[in-house]
């Protein structure tokens, strides 16, 4: 049977002199205190999700200040991105309305997805309105389409998404009929709760008098109007309104940020007492009726205005025409009175003034009536805490310092395995360099003393039988 090899050991010698030595000791005590702090960051944390509303959320730790900017975390990349589908609800950090994604024309998610990821919503804008006023069922019902499209930058860096959502609120006199946009909702509950702020709930309570106003004066001048008519004008107005695109990134100083906004009636449906139909479409020339009369002009023309200006105030455009914003906007986009379109009968007349109008302005019957309640003309102009973003809560990774036995651990374990490996490779270029320079430094010391020995006592007999022949 073969041997087994014997083990063997290295055999080790002192570097010489006492500055190397003491120099190496130092620096290794100062090392071991670097790698300490430097393993503390790397190994002491550990990395755990959470939530936040900000996507943007940045996380600041002890260990920062010694980081170049490149290496710090930056806004946009802790979270994950909120993905969005056909249907999905959404709302902005306005809370004034909810919407439904009703449409993904440019997906920047898969096929059909639609990823958002925190920007603020200068580039959306509202495209339509569609108002159906209807005297039997004492319901106005309201829906406005909104539009977002990527902007150029974002086009530019591959994020190209176009998309299009919906709200749908309705206004009624019936006990049983809730439908009022979010942001009235919230404003009320809080009222009766007991939690009430005047100026957190102040876009609430303005949206929500605002939007009973507008309905009444539509509601109240159709119904007025069937009595006064005996009964021949129109049970049920539908209209829709579109708006030019004007979003927030044009700027304030756009004409159509500046100018009053326009009423432009593109479809309109009237179904009369008397079961006559007329019908309106904007370039069609088969309609049967043609734009908005004096009837009716005058509710629709303030129902557009106050739903546009509502709208966009959601979306973070603080435009100078929005009259929410300007209170001097107010009698250009507001229309004060109304044309007597039918004479009067005995405890029946058509309203002369605008509801709305009186609202804001703090003028008139109707704003006795409702300002006992909110006063609104001293929440206006309505704050605006900046652009819009979609309100929702991400899923985002943070560093936590871990359990101190385990950070113990981990940071101990790292620190000794750098500095043991550090160390051994010191030492082997420490000794290269020190044979480089001493060729008998590749010996150790006993050997060294016995090869001087042999030598000094060659040398002493060599001398000493040389010295013998000469004599």
């Amino acid at each position: 049977m073969s041997r087994l090899p014997r083990l063997n050991y290295p055999v080790t010698r002192s570097f010489p002199g006492v500055i190397f030595s003491t120099a190496a000791f130092a620096g290794a005590g100062v090392i071991l205190v670097f790698l300490f702090v430097i393993n503390t960051a790397l190994a002491g944390y550990e990395t755990v999700t959470g939530f936040d509303s900000d996507f943007n959320v940045t996380q600041h730790l002890w260990y920062d200040a010694f980081l170049p900017s490149v290496a710090k975390t930056k806004p946009g990349t802790l979270c994950d991105a909120r993905l969005l589908g056909l249907g999905d609800t959404i709302t902005t950090n306005y809370t004034m309305f909810q919407y439904t994604i009703s449409a993904i024309d440019t997906a920047n998610a898969g096929d059909s997805g639609f990823s958002y990821q925190g920007w603020t919503l200068e580039n959306c804008d509202i495209t339509s309105l569609y108002v159906n006023g209807n005297a039997q069922t004492f319901i106005i019902d309201y829906t406005a389409l909104i539009t977002c499209k990527a902007d150029a930058n974002q086009i530019l860096s591959g994020n190209d998404f176009s998309i299009s959502a919906r709200t749908d609120w309705s206004e009624s006199l019936l006990a049983g009929s809730s439908g009022s946009p979010l942001g009235a909702q919230k404003a009320l509950r809080n009222r009766q709760a007991g939690t009430y702020n005047a100026s957190k709930d102040a876009r609430g309570s303005v949206l929500n008098s605002v939007m009973v106003a507008s309905s009444t004066e539509f509601a109240s001048r159709i119904f007025a109007m069937l009595e006064l008519s005996n009964h021949t004008t129109p049970l049920i107005v539908s209209f829709e309104a579109d708006f030019p695109w004007c979003p927030a990134s044009l700027g304030p100083d756009a004409p159509c940020a500046t100018q009053v906004p326009p009423v432009n009636v593109t479809g309109l449906f009237l179904y009369l007492a008397n079961g006559t139909l007329a019908q309106y479409s904007a370039g069609d020339p088969t309609s049967t009726t043609g734009p908005p009369t004096d009837d009716t002009a005058g509710i629709i023309a303030n129902t557009v205005q106050a739903v546009y200006a509502a709208v966009r105030l959601d979306l973070g455009n603080l435009a100078p025409n929005n009259f929410l914003v300007n209170t001097t906007m107010i009698p250009q986009a507001i229309l004060q009175t109304f044309p007597q379109t039918y004479p009067p009968l005995p405890g029946i007349a058509l309203a002369n003034e605008s509801f709305l109008y009186s609202l804001l302005v703090n003028d008139g019957f109707f704003s006795e009536q409702s300002n006992k309640e909110y006063d609104i003309p001293g929440l206006l102009p309505l704050a605006a805490p900046g652009p819009a973003a979609i309100d929702g809560v991400y899923l985002c990774r943070f560093q936590r310092v871990k359990s101190p036995g385990s950070a113990f651990i981990a940071v101990l374990v790292a620190t000794l395995s750098m500095f043991s490996s550090g160390w051994a490779l010191f030492i082997v270029m420490a000794a290269a360099a020190l044979k480089s320079r001493m060729p008998s430094a590749n010996t150790c010391s006993e050997h060294a003393s016995a090869g001087r020995m042999a030598h000094n006592s060659t040398y002493a007999a060599v001398h000493e039988k040389t010295q013998s022949e000469e004599e």
